[in-house]
């Protein structure tokens, strides 16, 4: 699979990320979102890819790092990850995952594809 190849997330990040993420963003479902809990708050992810993921909120600011737990829907699965705001427009903050385990990236991954395939088959019976 793709993502196998990819042995750690935070180490080539840094050298090459700045406000654009090189991995693919998917929103999740509204239905059933993407929860980010940080210091007792909880956001929902407007997007998320394997290296980052995006939430509003005033209280963060562009610069912090900051422990979080995700919770992803289709696993029903809480994995924690250092989070660093990279930009932020107004409320919307955008964040590179700067620390993650293995299992929890291959758990993304995993979401991510499945959204991608879900997305695919409600646009091919739409169209």
């Amino acid at each position: 699979m793709f993502w196998k190849n990819k042995k750690t997330i935070d180490v080539a990040l840094d050298a090459r990320h700045n406000d654009n993420r090189a991995a693919y963003r998917i929103a999740p479902d509204s239905e059933r979102p993407v929860i980010i809990s940080i210091n007792d708050e909880s956001y929902d992810a407007l997007n998320i890819s394997g290296t980052g993921i995006a939430f509003r909120s005033e209280k963060i600011e562009v610069g912090s790092r900051c422990s979080a737990m995700i919770r992803l829907p289709s696993e029903e699965r809480v994995f924690p990850v250092v989070l660093e705001v990279v930009a932020k427009q107004k409320d919307l903050c955008r964040c590179s995952f700067r620390e993650i385990h293995q299992e929890a990236e291959n758990l993304l991954h995993s979401y991510i594809l499945e959204l991608q395939k879900l997305k695919i088959r409600q646009n091919h019976g739409h169209g």
